[in-house]
């Protein structure tokens, strides 16, 4: 890395500079997943078309479209559980914790990297697929053309801010475990939800049931508007617990920093 002072504050030139080893360092595990999810992706909208041409363009491509949903997210929350991996080895600890740089950017790069540049990237590739499928079922299944506008409608919605929430609990399981990061954070995720169910009963089963419509109504009330109620919402439901884990992830890597 180009040397630079290093100070507390958060620089952004050092960021950079993180931000660019992070990519090199997983360079091959990036283009990798964009080339097979580009070429997969399409692969399956055409061995659809195949099997089942009289169906529509339509059908397929959300088909297509929403399978890409949930790669995007599945392939998104391993990425994000490796990206720390540098960290818990033993012959490439030392190259992160000396790592000229302070704990907020390296965390910042982190998730920069698998939130931010990886969903860019996601939602470029399945809309190149959507692109793709509506030219070849024109071209070669004499398709109608598709409404690509809303089409985009399957990945552009709240799938972003589920993966927002979960890639920030995800970061914390790089950060705290030393292997098998993603499936020690998809057992705890589900102990979790498990404990969540559990306590709710209980104290269901004490109390009676809970009545969420105590406070859901006069939230909901901000606006006329069905779709600014339910996007504030859910803003204010991801937002914190966003920042929350964060701000787990950030502790724990400074509690190994060194430089």
């Amino acid at each position: 890395m180009k040397s630079l002072p290093m100070t507390n504050s958060f620089s952004f030139e050092r960021f950079k500079q993180v931000l660019h080893r992070t990519l090199v360092l997983n360079k091959k595990q990036i283009i990798l997943g964009a080339v097979g999810g580009i070429v997969g992706l399409f692969v399956y909208w055409c061995i659809l078309m195949l099997f089942d041409s009289d169906g529509g363009a339509r059908e397929k491509t959300v088909i297509m479209l929403s399978t890409g949903t949930v790669l995007y997210q599945i392939a998104g929350f391993i990425f994000t559980a490796s990206i720390f991996n540098e960290l818990h080895k033993n012959d490439t600890a030392f190259r992160f914790l000396t790592l000229p740089a302070t704990t907020t950017e390296k965390l910042a790069s982190g998730w920069v990297v698998t939130y931010l540049l990886y969903t860019i990237g996601a939602l470029s590739i399945l809309t190149l697929n959507l692109f793709f499928s509506n030219l070849a079922g024109q071209m070669f299944f004499n398709s109608d053309p598709l409404n690509m506008a809303s089409l985009t409608n399957i990945y552009l919605n709240s799938v972003l801010l589920f993966y927002l929430l979960f890639n920030s609990v995800f970061l914390l399981g790089a950060a705290l475990f030393r292997q098998y990061n993603f499936l020690k954070t998809a057992f705890s995720i589900v102990l979790f939800f498990i404990g969540a169910v559990l306590l709710s009963g209980i104290i269901s089963f004490i109390y009676g049931p809970i009545n969420l419509h105590f406070f859901y109504p006069a939230f909901m009330g901000l606006t006329s508007n069905s779709e600014v109620n339910r996007l504030i919402f859910e803003l204010t439901s991801v937002i914190p617990p966003t920042v929350f884990f964060l701000t787990l992830s950030y502790y724990r890597l400074k509690n190994r920093q060194v430089a």
